[in-house]
């Protein structure tokens, strides 16, 4: 079993791809540039998709949107450890967390990063950039508040993990990123130190933020997003 995993640098790619390491699977990343040009291996199709998001080839399969990804990988053996056992209570939550994260949490980031997507107008770009950021702290009063001591889960570390962790990484050039709230901070500090997601930066060449960014025009905040 060996998987391609088509990629944009610093994107959401980095979540399925810290779980590919941690599972310890057999890979190849390709970045998406390349993807396009391959419709021998890609459906024109998933090809469109992949040039949005990443998508992870398997076989004769092709899976694009991040969760999906993640929950593939998950149903390989190697990958068991980081899920609960499906059927369980905690299965339920780490279903229940996921999809919160990834239609939440996501969706206000990427309307305080890139409000362009939603308006070409800059004051409207403006209010939403604000709204989305008061958006994004009650959100994180909410996450905080369920978080288990060490982990997102009570169970142990999971893929929830990582997840926390790449938003927490994505919000550096908001006001208030998402390490300051203590108990999401003392979960993204463990998890960035895990070898696999310390792999994970170093194949994309990505760093983690060093210290409390300055404050940045929304301009630079866009430009480095994805840095």
């Amino acid at each position: 079993m060996s998987f391609v995993l088509h990629f944009s640098r610093g994107s959401t790619a980095t979540i399925p791809h810290a779980v590919i390491e941690e599972a310890g699977f057999p890979y190849q990343l390709k970045p998406l540039d390349q993807a396009t040009h391959e419709a021998g291996i890609l459906g024109q199709a998933e090809i469109e998709v992949s040039t949005r998001v990443p998508a992870l080839q398997d076989g004769t399969l092709v899976v694009f949107e991040t969760g999906a990804i993640v929950l593939h990988l998950l149903t390989k053996s190697g990958a068991a450890h980081l899920m609960p056992p499906y059927g369980s209570n905690d299965h339920a939550r780490f279903l229940q967390w996921l999809f919160y994260l990834t239609t939440t949490p996501k969706m206000a980031i990427l309307e305080a990063v890139h409000p362009e997507l939603w308006t070409g107008d800059w004051d409207m770009q403006r209010r939403l950039r604000e709204s989305a950021e008061i958006k994004l702290e009650r959100q994180c009063d909410f996450l905080d508040a369920n978080l288990s001591q060490e982990s997102f889960l009570p169970s142990g570390f999971s893929a929830l993990d990582i997840y926390l962790t790449e938003f927490a990484r994505w919000t550096r050039s908001l006001g208030q990123p998402m390490w300051l709230w203590p108990n999401i901070a003392r979960i993204v500090d463990l998890t960035r130190a895990r070898p696999a997601y310390q792999k994970m930066l170093e194949m994309q060449d990505l760093k983690w933020p060093t210290a409390q960014p300055k404050p940045l025009d929304w301009q630079d905040k866009i430009n480095q997003y994805w840095s």
